[in-house]
């Protein structure tokens, strides 16, 4: 997984995303895949039942935010820090309000 910006219309700005390795750059998943749908800054403006950026239910994207969270906590190479060793996902330093971390959940 990697992370990359892409544009939502409820925020009306750019957020944090999170991408499977093998997607092209550029490109975001598809509602057809709903689980690997995760946008790391869920929750800040999000009033619908319908996450525009991805068109999936909010309670999906709601449950795939927490699945990627306890993924970056227990740390897939078994270090429980995550793959960067910093407990948190490489670009999400939070500096535009969104989420800090694994430890904001």
């Amino acid at each position: 997984m990697r992370t990359q910006k892409a544009y939502c219309s409820a925020c009306d700005r750019q957020v944090e995303v999170v991408v499977p390795e093998d997607l092209p750059e550029g490109s975001l998943p598809s509602a057809h895949d709903p689980a690997s749908c995760i946008c790391l800054e869920f929750g800040e403006s999000c009033t619908g039942s319908l996450c525009p950026l991805f068109e999936v239910p909010s309670v999906q994207m709601e449950e795939n935010y927490r699945r990627i969270v306890k993924e970056i906590r227990e740390g897939r190479d078994g270090s429980g820090k995550g793959g960067n060793g910093k407990g948190r996902v490489d670009e999400g330093s939070g500096t535009d309000g969104g989420p800090q971390g694994p430890d904001e959940v």
